[in-house]
Formats: structure tokens, C-alpha cells, sequence
């Protein structure tokens, strides 16, 4: 297919964003800092490389939330009309999925093999525990999720797992590495693969198959990977590999964001990627385009404390704006009253709900900010919390669209088995499941078998036959049409509607239930429209993926009216004119009391990456106490607050004292009496100008030699005589 000439303005680039996307070939790295520019970088690049003559068939971009990668690919379709539809944008998952559909035999996969999510992962360790007499641990699901995903991320599989666990003394590794084994037997006989699985499964594909390696080294000229900094070793193992021929890799991404460890990420990746790659080109994007000075220089003056991170001077020629305002609130129902207060001020003086969000470190936190809102009659929405396809009665119709898709998919059956009520009881599909571990077969063998055993009762018989009935039925008459028909006929056929709408009689939010699933079918419908749009065919297998590869920050809708209240770790790659960066507290946020060096630096970053989705104005605040578990605990304030103000010019305007938490008591303090000199390790030397209130409550005023004036609560205060 021919596509327009294209022909680039680079007017609008600055300096080093102009260099990044004119870099010939070779390995490139991109530091690019908070509101620098980096997708602009990035998208630009692709279309110098079209203009230059590269197909557009032939370039990989690869990033980590389908919303970005749906971003991407528009802009590059805005630069280079007709070719944004052919560059292989993708996320890293999506893009695992490709490939493993295009060779799933070449793994001994089915090609309609299902996707997993947590839920499901924690349903099979479950399962999983069952086969050794662990039962007991099953409340230990969750952890052994993590466990396994963190060894997929560092492409240890269930065989190589246990090589590790074996020479290890630790009884509790031994039995994470038998659950895993288990757990990806379960797994295999289900046709299923988990997100660990679509990473580390394309990566063996490309390293056990010469001829698929080499092929795919030579299709993609060009390899892009935005968001660097959150990779983990199998990703980046995945995108060497890609580009180990012609090293045509660029990696945009900013180590001072680094905020996902605890899901596998490796910083190291981004600091040590010119050891990995010789003749490296780097380029430092610094110029800020978002945020106000004041909002910049104390966002820089907080990730200046950290040491492993790559140097960088961020700066902007944004007009100032208003001083940082830092409020101390009694505890949290005051601190959420106050936000709210301030949001109404706020929407008085003329801003709109959509500008204003709200952060904090837990998902806790958030009830009492809901509770406030609710009381000043503001709408909201909170980003990453239940999604649309995570409710109970989505997830049912979705089940028998996987199952319909995937017959041996033993979770989408347990899920569906009984929904509506069959009559089939736990006590049989519990002797079924059993059956089918010891004889090898999948859940859906021992289903259609299950008439002729006589382990299972003449009722239980009779429900089980019309169920598989059922299932062969809908296959016959869902598996081949587009997907919208396809849910429909799921609907009708199974029950669903029907049983629903006797729900409402007695159940008031039955109705709601009805309309989430003829919500489901429009989003099904939606799909179908955007395949066909560009030339596509959807089907039901495909429209399974595509829900099953949805993250929470992808249902964002940043239109939609309402104060957005969200986690930090889900706000980057977001703005907002207005931020409140709630929960600032020693042991909350950074969270743990005694976090090691380097979880007390990703926690930095996070709190870096929080002030720097500001626009113009930015609130920082914090409790002096906070009730955990129904216990009134004293808080102190976060040293990051402290650590905000010490630029030069003080950008944050202190609504209540600010204390260091983690400064060491002054000796003595009847020897901090006004007129007197002392040093302050950050502020340098300065003079007590007041002194207020007695023993552990004793404040002081400072007025220091550079012209800052600071109160500070004299027993943390890391204040010594001059």
C-alpha cells in the first residue's frame, strides 16, 4: 500500500529533542525528564525514519499501557498520513500476543489460548495447592502470584525455579517452587498463559527458534521501547534480542520516574544501557513544558537526594506561577475536609472538576476523601479501582466467551458452571476437578464424561449433561460471528437475561447488573467499528484478548467532569492543572518505617513523580495523626516535604510548621534562646528570631543568612550553635 510522502517541520523541536529524532542509526538513549517531551520525541522519530525511507511495516514501537500505545499510533498517523496504521505499535503484551498467535505451534500452544488475569492466577494456586495438601495456605494466593510473576520477569520458568529452590536452606522457597510447578501444569492443561507467560514465552520463542529469530531481526529495521525505566529483565531481554543485528534500538524514559520494582521493573536497565550497548548515543531532554518554576525547582530539589540516578537540570520557560501550598491537618477526615474546601474555592474561581486531581500512597486513603466529596455533593471517579470488565456479572458473560473460545479453560468453567443456578453442587464439580487432575484430563473432558461415573449424583448428572449441551451449542453458534452477536446469543442462551431480570425483583442493584452487560455488548459493538475502520475482521477470540490486555489507567477518560482521586503509581504519564498529593507522612508516604536505601529512593521517585503531573498549582499534605485499625497513631510529617523546600527561593508557602522527621534532637534546647546563631546542615547559618511553646512542643523561628525564613519544632530539628 503507498502512503503519502512525508515531510517533517522540526521547527518545534528544541535542540536536543531535534537530535534524538535525526540519530541516523544505532543504539540511542533518550533521558527524558518529567514533561519533556518524549512521546513528541518519539513519534517524530518514527516519522523522520518513514521519511527517510523506511517502511513503516518494518518499525516496532513498543510501550506499556494500551492508552499511551493508542496515543502513539495518532500522532504518528497526524505526521505521516497512511503509515501510523502499519507501524507496529504495541504494547509489550500485545505484541507478545502477536507473535505467540502467529506461532503457537512452534510452542505446542493452542492458538486460541487464554489470557489469565490475578484472578484467575489466584483461583489455579488454589487449585495448585489442592494437588500437594496445602489447602490450609490457600489465603497465601496472592503471595505466591507475585512470587511466580517475579520469576517469569526474571525469566525463570517452573523447571529453573526449582533448580534455584533446591540449593536454597529456605523450607518457604521449596514450597513456592512445587506450587509453581503445579500451578503451570494446571496452567498448560488449561490452554491459559498469565502476563508473565506472554513475555517470557515470545522471548523463548525468539531464542529457541533460529529461523523465527532471524527473521524478526531482519523484518524490524528500527525497535523504539518508551517508558524504558519500567522494564523488566524479560522485556528487555525480549527488545535486545529484536535488535541484536542491526542495533537500531532507541529507549526513551527517565530513571527519576522508576516507580515499579515491586512489580519487576529494573532500573538498572536504563542506568546501565550504554554498557549494554557500545556507541551509544545519549541525549538529555531537560526542557520542561508542563509545570510551573515553583512546582519544577522544588519537584527537582526532592529527586536531588537521591544518588543512583542520572544527572539532569530540568528547567522552563513556563510564566511563574503560585508557591507550593504545604498544609498539617489534625488527622485524615480533616485533611480530606480541607482538600474539599479547597476544590470548592477552587471550582468558584472558575476551574473545572477535570482539572483537579487528587493523589495518595494507598488505596485506603481514598474513603476519606469519597466520603468528603460525597458530602460537598462533587463528583468524582477513582482511576484503577474496580474496572467495568472486573465486575462480577462482565466477567461471567466474558467467561463464556472464553470458554466458548477455549474449551479447556478451567477457570472461565468453574466461573460459569453454576451462573445461573444449575443444581450443580460444589460437592461434584469439587470430585470432577479431582478426577481430572489424577486421570490428566481438562475440567471440560471430565464435564462431558461425567453422566457415565457413578461418583456424581443423578441431579447433579442431569445439570451437568444440559450445561455441556449448553457449551457445544453456543460454540456452534458464538465461536464464528463477530463478537457483539456472539455476546448476545451468550446472554439469551445461558440464561443470563432472564435470570437477571428476576433478580431485580427482590435485588434493587439487579438493574444495574442488566445494564453493565448491554453496556458489555455496545463495548463489543465499539470494537467491531474500530476494526472495521481500518479494514479489520473482529472475532470473538481476538475481542477475548483484547479486553484480557485492558489495564486500570486505560479507562481513563480525562473529558468526564468529575475531581479524579487516584494512587500515585497510577498518575504517571498523566497532568492535571491542579494536584493534591495527600498523606505526606513518615511511614505512610515513604511508606515503611525502616525502608532500605534504594526502596527509600524508588519511594522518592514516586513522590517526584506526583509533583510533577502539576501543571500550575500544587498542594502538599499531611496529618498529624491517622487511625490504623481502629488505633489513633501520631504521625510525623514526610521528609520530602522538608526536602521540597530547600531550593533556593523557597517555592513552597508552609500553611501550618513544617518538622524534619528524620533529623537528629538538638542537645539542649534551653540553649535555643532568640538572637542566638546556629547552622542548619541544609540551610546553612542563621539566627533564632522567635521561640514559642515548651519540652517536646518547642518551636523556633529562623531567619537564615540567604534571606529564608523557616519555623521548625526545635526536638527534630537538625539545628546546632554556630
Amino acid at each position: 500500500m503507498l502512503i503519502p510522502p512525508v515531510a517533517l517541520n522540526l521547527d518545534d523541536l528544541n535542540e536536543p529533542q531535534r537530535a534524538a529524532v535525526l540519530h541516523d542509526g544505532g543504539p540511542l538513549l533518550v533521558l527524558a525528564g518529567a514533561g519533556t517531551g518524549k512521546t513528541r520525541v518519539i513519534t517524530y522519530r518514527v516519522a523522520r525514519l518513514i521519511e527517510g525511507g523506511v517502511s513503516p511495516d518494518r518499525i516496532l514501537a513498543v510501550t506499556f499501557t494500551n492508552k499511551a500505545a493508542g496515543e502513539m499510533k495518532k500522532r504518528i498517523s497526524d505526521l505521516a498520513p497512511g503509515a501510523g496504521s502499519r507501524v507496529w505499535v504495541h504494547t509489550f503484551h500485545s505484541f507478545c500476543c502477536r507473535l505467540l498467535r502467529r506461532h503457537h505451534e512452534k510452542l505446542n500452544l493452542g492458538r486460541h489460548f487464554t489470557i489469565y488475569d490475578e484472578d484467575d492466577q489466584k483461583r489455579t494456586i488454589v487449585e495448585a495447592m489442592k494437588t500437594l495438601g496445602l489447602e490450609k495456605e490457600k489465603n497465601k494466593a496472592g503471595m505466591y502470584v507475585h512470587i511466580i510473576s517475579r520469576a517469569k520477569d526474571d525469566l525463570l520458568d517452573a523447571g529453573s525455579y526449582k533448580i534455584h529452590s533446591d540449593a536454597s536452606p529456605d523450607p518457604a522457597r521449596q514450597t513456592a517452587a512445587s506450587i509453581y510447578e503445579a500451578y503451570q501444569r494446571l496452567m498448560d492443561a488449561a490452554g491459559a498463559l498469565d502476563f508473565g507467560d506472554l513475555i517470557m514465552k515470545a522471548y523463548d520463542l525468539l531464542r529457541n527458534h533460529e529461523d523465527i529469530r532471524k527473521h524478526y531481526q531482519g523484518f524490524f529495521q528500527h525497535v523504539l521501547v518508551d517508558e524504558f525505566q519500567d522494564t523488566n529483565r524479560a522485556q528487555y531481554g525480549l527488545a535486545r534480542t529484536l535488535a541484536a543485528e542491526h542495533k537500531n534500538l532507541c529507549v526513551v524514559g527517565d530513571d527519576d520516574q522508576g516507580i515499579y520494582s515491586w512489580r519487576g521493573a529494573n532500573i538498572g536497565n536504563i542506568l546501565e544501557f550504554e554498557g549494554d550497548f557500545a556507541n551509544t548515543r545519549v541525549v538529555t531532554l531537560e526542557q520542561n513544558y508542563r509545570s510551573t518554576p515553583q512546582i519544577l525547582e522544588a519537584a527537582v530539589s526532592v529527586i536531588h537526594y537521591n544518588r543512583n540516578r542520572k544527572p539532569k537540570k530540568l528547567k522552563t520557560d513556563n510564566a511563574a506561577g503560585e508557591p507550593i501550598e504545604t498544609m498539617e491537618l489534625p488527622n485524615e477526615v480533616e485533611e480530606a475536609r480541607w482538600v474539599v474546601r479547597r476544590v470548592a474555592q477552587l471550582v468558584e474561581a472558575g476551574r473545572g472538576l477535570r482539572d483537579i486531581a487528587i493523589f495518595y500512597r494507598t488505596n485506603a486513603q481514598s474513603r476519606a476523601f469519597e466520603e468528603s466529596l460525597r458530602a460537598a455533593r462533587f463528583p468524582y471517579r477513582i482511576v484503577g479501582a474496580m474496572r467495568f470488565y472486573e465486575r462480577k456479572e462482565v466477567k461471567d458473560v466474558l467467561s463464556y466467551g472464553r470458554a466458548i473460545v477455549n474449551p479447556d479453560d478451567t477457570a472461565a468453567l468453574v466461573r460459569i458452571i453454576n451462573v445461573p443456578p444449575r443444581g450443580i453442587g460444589k460437592a461434584s464439580l469439587d470430585r470432577l476437578s479431582h478426577d481430572a487432575r489424577e486421570s490428566g484430563m481438562s475440567l471440560w473432558e471430565a464435564l462431558k464424561v461425567a453422566p457415565g461415573l457413578s461418583s456424581v449424583s443423578p441431579a447433579s448428572k442431569r445439570a451437568i449433561q444440559r450445561f455441556v449441551e449448553l457449551m457445544e451449542h453456543l460454540r456452534s453458534q458464538a465461536a464464528s460471528r463477530p463478537p457483539c452477536v456472539a455476546l448476545e446469543t451468550v446472554i439469551e442462551a445461558s440464561g443470563l437475561r432472564v435470570w437477571l431480570e428476576e433478580e431485580t425483583k427482590t435485588d434493587p442493584e439487579a438493574a444495574g447488573r442488566l445494564e453493565n452487560i448491554a453496556e458489555l455488548v455496545n463495548a463489543a459493538k465499539d470494537y467491531e467499528l474500530r476494526l472495521s475502520a481500518a479494514g479489520e475482521a473482529a472475532d470473538l477470540g481476538r475481542y477475548m484478548e483484547e479486553v484480557a490486555l485492558q489495564s486500570g489507567v486505560d479507562s481513563y477518560d480525562e473529558s468526564v467532569p468529575a475531581v479524579t482521586l487516584m494512587t500515585v503509581h497510577l498518575a504517571k504519564g498523566l497532568e492535571f492543572p491542579v494536584v493534591f498529593l495527600t498523606g505526606l507522612e513518615e511511614g505512610l508516604f515513604p511508606i515503611g518505617s525502616n525502608a532500605a536505601p534504594k526502596d527509600l529512593e524508588e519511594e522518592r521517585r514516586l513522590c517526584y513523580v506526583g509533583m510533577t503531573r502539576a501543571r500550575e498549582k500544587l498542594y502538599l499534605t499531611h496529618a498529624n495523626t491517622r487511625r490504623i485499625f481502629g488505633h489513633v497513631f501520631a504521625s510525623l510529617p514526610s521528609r520530602f516535604i522538608l526536602e521540597s523546600q530547600l531550593t533556593q527561593g523557597s517555592p513552597v508557602l508552609p500553611s501550618r510548621p513544617v518538622r524534619s522527621p528524620d533529623a537528629a534532637p538538638v542537645r539542649s534546647l534551653a540553649a535555643m534562646r532568640v538572637g542566638m546563631r546556629v547552622r542548619h546542615p541544609s540551610f546553612g547559618l542563621g539566627k533564632v528570631t522567635e521561640s514559642s511553646g515548651s519540652g517536646k512542643d518547642a518551636r523556633v523561628m529562623v531567619r537564615f543568612d540567604d534571606g529564608r525564613t523557616t519555623k521548625l519544632l526545635v526536638r527534630y530539628a537538625p539545628l546546632e550553635p554556630a
